[in-house]
């Protein structure tokens, strides 16, 4: 008999909360009719979804933004929600990037707008700063400049020098070769793009001076984050004018506020040179903060930014950056979240991630220095939030939702909530996305992202309409990050997924993972050494190895490392139990707190890895050096035989004696009140088994995420799993006194093996009729359609034909190849759903005779959305059945 609590935990389990359901923004393009709102949510309830945000999107007018109209709508649609048992959280702007409002903050506040700093070195008696750019908003086309920047372009104003300083043209060996430039610097002109400035006297032999000069864009709509009045002047013109006519329904239904990607425009500009890859954001707080945090003269500390400076390089230019991101988190961040506790909301949202897509801390937007922006120090971010989000692009593993996992779990609290967008791999126009998302792959990527740390994801997006085919990204919603899912064919299906993977979070939530390394965050080497140093690469690849491995990890900050507890050979960081600790390719520390702790650690018999690094760290607080304390030291990242190396030093640990995993097989393992929990799921197109060497006995049970039935099998002390193609499977393992056995845990939807006359392939005599349509055509079953002369067909189809039947009994139908979901009648009697494979229908028992069976598949929408359009690519997408179907005689 269960305890009280674990009745309770089955329930939740049974039956998930808001917070492990799916989630999504819902994008509007225009401002909706209460009709329109109604249906839409209702839909959107019945498919699964717990919580939603309403998003303006570029294809709505810039005046329609919080205009009464649309404030009135917005009220409707939360109280609609409301009404359906719907949360609802506040999506903080304008299509994205907060604090803009859609440019109220700035207007009549140019003040606020936001201010760079550039430079621009010279060995003469003039130089200038020229051809500013912004390749990272330019790239993605004129709407979108026409969206952040008035008049559609960056314009600088307001220029201003900061400092000018005299320096070697070579190498700098040491700060006293640097000198504050002695005559006056003025400025001889300016324009929208460019500033001229002039010196009072001549540049010495073999020197250079570097001038630095801010400027005000005119144009743009970003504020400067290190100003909190900024921030407060969007509260006051982006979110005041949405809860002063919600009051009442704070908390319930909108209990939440999410920002998106706050973060200042990314300028080059000709004259650029040196470490830091754009302008800096700048402000005259922010001056005298990086001379407090430094030491230094304000010159001196901004030529660390951009050179070599000496020995002390690295401390000055942390300690700088370290200034800049504290003021700009405080500024905006701190802000932010005093207006949301007063007003009885939780901050939640994301920042940029340069790591989304990849493993790699910089994998993914080489284009930009993130040290500019809240996109570095991830764990003093969190602190700032109530609730931990991330974002995560396309359909990988990726190190998103476990670096969440990570800050929250070191601020107090665990997993996160996690949007995934989609962008074009069939064209370069990233855009357009990817309408040909099936079901089985979105599914496949949820499971994977709870895995790694999720809690709920955020789907990006649910849209209000499908647009229309002009090829224009952006402004044209069906080529905004599609696909809005709720327009494609495979939509009704959604719930199954909905349900599934909500059970799975559910199922994980009472449990603290079983985590063996913990990876060192490197953040004072990311504010040194910038975007492109090894550091990046080393923790993508640590993460990559130690998965492949199925060995679970997080990350930790280095305040935390400072603040470990050892015990022997185990070392235990922010609540969490570790067996090894990993530095990749660190270079400083802020102090020498977080290496004695390590060094402690080692002396005590732990593992303390490093790779791609000297025998010397930097110690930003001093400048001064402190020996590196591995145990084991890569020049190189990770081979598959250190990471064998590494887990042969664990411990014994958590129920499962050392086993090898499958490779394909991911697995999650975590200790819960009073056992432990595991869930498997086998990612890949081959059935697959795994036997698990239990340490003691365990009574296990099956914690179904499809149905949510729990099936209990008694005690084993070794259990052999084998599972379908994307099969997922969950067990809870408790303690037991009783006599073990073996248990063996078959796939419910495995097929079993059966004698060659029971199984009749079905390869003619089928016809295809089109749901919105009354006539069938002849078609063949060893293609799709889109094959067959419907190319630019997508939808659903049902596809007909009556078979004979010689023997009463059980039947079965598998479908070997659908694109991308089906449903199965027999004489009109439904035998299922499947959005996934295997597809696979018990028909129950056919008597002989004559049945009429029905398979009605639904393809994705590429064939139709991308028709005519540059975003096609080289061939059409698979829809319908590509493979005849085999019927199953099971038995009598």
């Amino acid at each position: 008999m269960p305890s009280r609590q674990d009745a309770f935990i089955e329930r939740i389990f049974q039956s998930p909360g808001c917070e492990f359901k799916p989630a999504a923004y819902w994008f509007w393009h225009s401002i909706p009719s209460r009709d329109l709102t109604g249906r839409q949510l209702e839909d959107f309830r019945d498919k699964g979804f717990g919580r939603i945000y309403i998003q303006a999107r570029l294809a709505m007018p810039l005046d329609d933004y919080l205009s009464e109209t649309f404030v009135a709508a917005y009220k409707d649609a939360v109280e609609a929600a409301k009404t359906l048992g719907l949360r609802v959280g506040i999506y903080d702007d304008y299509n994205w990037i907060s604090g803009q409002a859609a440019g109220r903050t700035v207007r009549g506040r140019d003040e606020l707008r936001e201010r760079h700093l550039f430079w621009s070195e010279t060995s003469e008696r003039t130089g200038r700063v020229s051809g500013i750019v912004t390749s990272w908003t330019s790239g993605m086309g004129k709407d979108i400049l026409d969206w952040q920047y008035d008049e559609g372009y960056p314009a600088w104003c307001d220029w201003k020098v900061e400092a000018a300083v005299l320096h070697p043209a070579e190498d700098i060996s040491s700060l006293d070769r640097i000198l504050p430039f002695p005559g006056a610097v003025t400025i001889a002109g300016s324009s929208d793009q460019h500033c001229e400035f002039r010196l009072s006297g001549d540049i010495p032999a073999g020197m250079k001076a570097t001038v630095f000069l801010s400027a005000r864009s005119r144009t743009s709509r970003i504020i400067n984050y290190l100003l909190p009045e900024a921030a407060q002047a969007f509260i006051t013109q982006g979110l005041e004018p949405l809860v002063s006519v919600l009051g009442g329904l704070i908390p319930d239904p909108i209990d939440q506020i999410f920002y998106d990607q706050p973060a200042p425009g990314f300028y080059h500009w000709d004259q650029k040179t040196g470490n830091l890859e754009n302008s800096l954001p700048f402000s005259a707080g922010l001056a005298r903060s990086m001379v407090a945090q430094t030491g230094r003269p304000l010159e001196t500390t901004l030529l660390s930014l951009v050179r070599d400076i000496g020995p002390s390089t690295a401390a000055i230019r942390a300690n700088a950056y370290g200034a800049l991101s504290r003021q700009m988190n405080e500024a905006f961040f701190g802000t932010l979240r005093a207006w949301a506790e007063d007003k009885g909301l939780s901050l939640s949202g994301h920042e940029i991630l340069p790591h989304v897509g990849s493993f790699s801390l910089n994998g993914t937007f080489k284009g930009i220095d993130p040290r500019i922006a809240p996109a570095v120090d991830f764990f003093g971010i969190d602190a700032y939030r109530h609730l931990t989000a991330a974002d995560a692009n396309n359909f990988i593993a990726q190190l998103s939702p476990k670096l969440a996992d990570s800050v929250a779990r070191a601020n107090g609290r665990s997993r996160c909530m996690l949007e995934t967008y989609a962008t074009a791999e069939r064209t370069l126009v990233r855009a357009a996305g990817q309408w040909e998302l099936t079901l089985e792959t979105l599914r496949n990527h949820l499971i994977r992202m709870h895995f790694l740390g999720m809690r709920q994801s955020i789907w990006h997006g649910l849209y209000l309409s499908d647009g229309n085919a002009d090829p224009r990204p952006f402004v044209n919603p069906r080529f905004d990050f599609a696909p809005g899912i709720n327009f494609e064919p495979w939509w009704p299906f959604h719930d199954l997924l909905a349900e599934e993977t909500a059970r799975l979070s559910a199922f994980l939530e009472p449990a603290h993972p079983l985590t063996r390394v913990a990876i060192f965050y490197p953040l004072q080497t990311a504010w040194a050494e910038g975007p492109t140093h090894a550091h990046a690469d080393h923790t993508g690849a640590w993460c990559s190895a130690l998965l492949e491995k199925r060995i679970d990890f997080l990350f930790v900050s280095e305040d935390a490392v400072a603040n470990a507890a050892v015990n022997g050979s185990l070392i235990e960081i922010s609540g969490q139990t570790f067996d090894a600790v990993v530095l990749p390719a660190v270079t400083a520390v802020k102090d020498s707190k977080a290496i004695r702790s390590l060094e402690r650690y080692k002396k005590a018999g732990g593992q303390v890895w490093s790779s791609g690094c000297g025998q010397q760290f930097l110690t930003i607080d001093d400048g001064a050096q402190i020996s590196d304390p591995s145990t084991v030291k890569l020049d190189v990242p990770p081979a598959d035989a250190d990471i064998a190396l590494l887990q042969s030093g664990f411990g014994q640990r958590g129920p499962i004696l050392q086993t090898g995993a499958e490779a394909k097989f991911w697995r999650w393992l975590g200790e819960d009140a009073s056992g432990w929990r595991l869930a498997l799921f086998n990612d890949s197109r081959e059935p697959l088994t795994e036997i698990f060497a239990l340490c003691s006995g365990f009574d296990v049970e099956i914690w179904s995420c499809a149905t949510g039935a729990v099936e209990r099998h008694g005690s084993s002390s070794q259990v052999s799993v084998s599972l379908e193609p994307y099969e997922l499977i969950c067990l809870r393992l408790a303690p037991s006194s009783t006599k073990s056995s073996e248990l063996a845990l078959t796939s419910t939807l495995a097929i079993p093996t059966l004698p060659e006359d029971h199984e009749i392939v079905l390869d003619d005599g089928w016809t295809l009729r089109f749901e919105e349509e009354r006539e069938a055509v002849a078609i063949r079953v060893d293609r799709g359609w889109d094959g067959q002369g419907f190319e630019a067909r997508s939808g659903t189809a049902i596809y007909s034909r009556t078979i004979i039947t010689q023997r009463p009994g059980r039947w079965l139908l598998e479908l070997p190849a659908v694109h991308t979901a089906a449903s199965v009648t027999v004489d009109a009697r439904s035998s299922g759903r499947r959005g996934w494979g295997p597809y696979r229908f018990n028909l129950g028992r056919l008597e002989p005779g004559a049945h009429v069976i029905e398979v009605a598949v639904s393809s994705t929408a590429a064939n139709k959305y991308y028709a005519g359009t540059p975003f096609k690519g080289d061939a059409d997408d698979p829809a319908g059945l590509s493979k005849p179907p085999i019927l199953f005689f099971l038995g009598h």
